[in-house]
């Protein structure tokens, strides 16, 4: 199994009181209004990238699902420990692009620029497979992700941390058209504290034809495509999008035909 050094470890303990909490509340939004208009059901479900856990601990306890956790970075995982304490989650520490179940689930969910970490198309194929490998006939993956439409140049943001005065996370971010690539310094700044954490994450931008040509690979029918901003279906070319695929009910025609093709 295959682990790859995580950017975040620095910055994990202060990551819900800047960015971590919000995001979520706005994913939960969403995933609770798109979940709703294409009636997705299930009994059981799996995290991708989880973090600090908010959005697992979610699933179970307000779905009523047994969830898996998936991180490849240990001191988020120490969070999200803490975030879910009794809640019915299984955490594992693991590399998506390698990524096994101990069993299928309904439901697998990547939020927050998981698949952006993947650095190139190969990568985005080999994840997409292992999460189609992982998920039950008609099963549902919900996925958001960063497209290519990113301000010229980059950009700056400062977030005040929520449970620490005189605290703060300052980003600075610049993109890369050409190689399609954000770079991100991610510097939180403790109240007392000498020096800030630092994070350097480098992500990969995708555009809807490169995602929806991997998943149309492996199986899946994209059922919609919506701005992360607003829900609607994207008018020219959104930053983020979210996406609502799903896997080939058994015994339906394109099953066969995967399964054939594999043999």
């Amino acid at each position: 199994m295959l682990l790859m050094v995580s950017p975040y470890r620095d910055i994990a303990p202060g990551y819900d009181c800047t960015i971590g909490l919000p995001f979520f509340l706005q994913v939960r939004d969403s995933f609770e209004k798109l979940a709703q208009r294409y009636g997705i059901r299930f009994c059981s479900a799996a995290d991708l990238g989880c973090g600090t856990g908010l959005f697992a601990r979610y699933l179970n306890l307000c779905w009523n699902v047994p969830v898996y956790a998936i991180d490849n970075c240990s001191a988020m995982l120490r969070q999200a420990r803490r975030n879910c304490g009794r809640a019915n989650v299984c955490f594992l520490q693991q590399d998506i692009r390698c990524l096994s179940l101990p069993s299928p689930v309904d439901l697998i969910t990547a939020n927050f620029d998981t698949l952006n970490h993947l650095r190139s198309a190969g990568e985005l194929r080999l994840t997409i497979g292992r999460i189609a490998a992982n998920l039950c006939p008609g099963g549902h993956f919900y996925f958001d992700i960063i497209t290519p439409c990113q301000p010229a140049g980059g950009y700056d943001v400062l977030i005040p941390n929520r449970c620490v005065k005189r605290s703060w996370l300052h980003q600075r971010i610049h993109w890369d058209p050409r190689a399609r690539l954000l770079e991100t310094f991610a510097l939180q700044h403790r109240r007392g504290g000498c020096a800030p954490a630092m994070a350097r994450v480098i992500e990969r931008a995708y555009d809807v034809g490169e995602v929806g040509a991997c998943l149309h690979e492996v199986g899946f029918t994209v059922r919609g495509v919506h701005d992360f901003e607003t829900l609607r279906v994207p008018s020219g070319c959104p930053p983020r999008i979210i996406v609502v695929a799903q896997k080939a009910p058994r015994g339906s025609k394109s099953a066969i035909a995967k399964e054939e093709e594999l043999q």
